[in-house]
């Protein structure tokens, strides 16, 4: 029974003290009050479900347990339950369903009207016809219906000189469209020999020595003698009638050893052509 008797006198003395002390505390913050100190409300020691959130020391731990606000509950987002439908297909692999998709269609925002939008540019206007430059050799104009050819004897030494254009049995050839007007330059290029040129039906092989043009005034004036080095001839002629010809050399052998172009004069064609 004494063992008894000791502990409740030991409770009792403690429950005497924290009065005294509880008591100092409130007498102390009372006279502050009175001094004209502004007290503040009491803050109450941290409990142990609270410190256990706050991170605070608990009693036993090594450091004293300190007084702490705790703090206020971490809200997390919001996630559309369309989101996580997404990704819950994409993480495994299979498509989202037709009534997700929708809902997701349904949840973006409208898209904003393009009012930055470049205008339509007008439709250019129609270029007029002129003049065109096919190549080195060829040039046509389609308002008048005209073509310039410029033909050089001896253009390079393939053949012994014996070319025309560089190009020699027909390799080289003009298309024009009938009724068209053919403007030929004749220079000669060749140091030795004379060239000349006229327009015959195509006739293989060729003559030796072609007189008669298959168009009035469609060969040179010189026809046998031909033109010496750096002179130049014109030829002007319609090409009323469709047909193959052949530009030839009239000078006596020059077309048989392969010194003629070909010459087509065609219905269909709209444009002249040089290949």
């Amino acid at each position: 029974m004494r063992w008894l008797l000791v502990v409740l006198v030991m409770l009792a003395a403690g429950a005497v003290g924290c009065g005294e002390r509880l008591s100092s505390a409130d007498a102390a913050r009372a006279d502050s009050s009175a001094a004209g100190y502004a007290v503040g409300a009491r803050r109450e020691t941290t409990s142990v479900a609270s410190a256990a959130v706050s991170g605070a020391t608990q009693p036993g731990d090594s450091q004293p347990s300190t007084s702490t606000l705790v703090a206020a509950p971490t809200v997390a987002p919001r996630v559309a339950p369309t989101a996580v439908a997404a990704a819950k297909a994409r993480g495994s692999g299979a498509a989202p369903s037709a009534a997700a998709h929708d809902t997701m269609k349904a949840d973006l925002p409208a898209k904003a009207p393009n009012v930055a939008a470049r205008p339509a540019l007008p439709d250019s206007p129609s270029a007029p016809d002129a003049p065109v430059r096919v190549n080195e050799f060829l040039t046509y104009d389609r308002r008048s219906r005209t073509v310039s050819l410029q033909l050089i004897a001896g253009y390079n030494g393939l053949n012994g000189s014996l070319n025309y254009n560089g190009a020699t049995n027909g390799h080289h050839g003009l298309y024009v469209p009938t009724g068209w007007r053919i403007h030929v330059a004749v220079t000669n290029r060749d140091s030795d020999l004379q060239h000349s040129a006229i327009v015959v039906q195509k006739v293989l092989p060729p003559p030796i020595e072609p007189t008669e043009p298959a168009f009035p005034a469609a060969a040179l004036p010189q026809l046998d003698e031909g033109l010496h080095e750096d002179e130049t001839g014109t030829i002007d002629f319609v090409a009323d009638r469709a047909g193959q010809y052949m530009i030839a050399c009239g000078v006596p052998g020059h077309a048989q050893a392969g010194m003629w172009l070909q010459l087509a004069v065609s219905n269909g064609l709209k444009v002249p052509v040089y290949r």
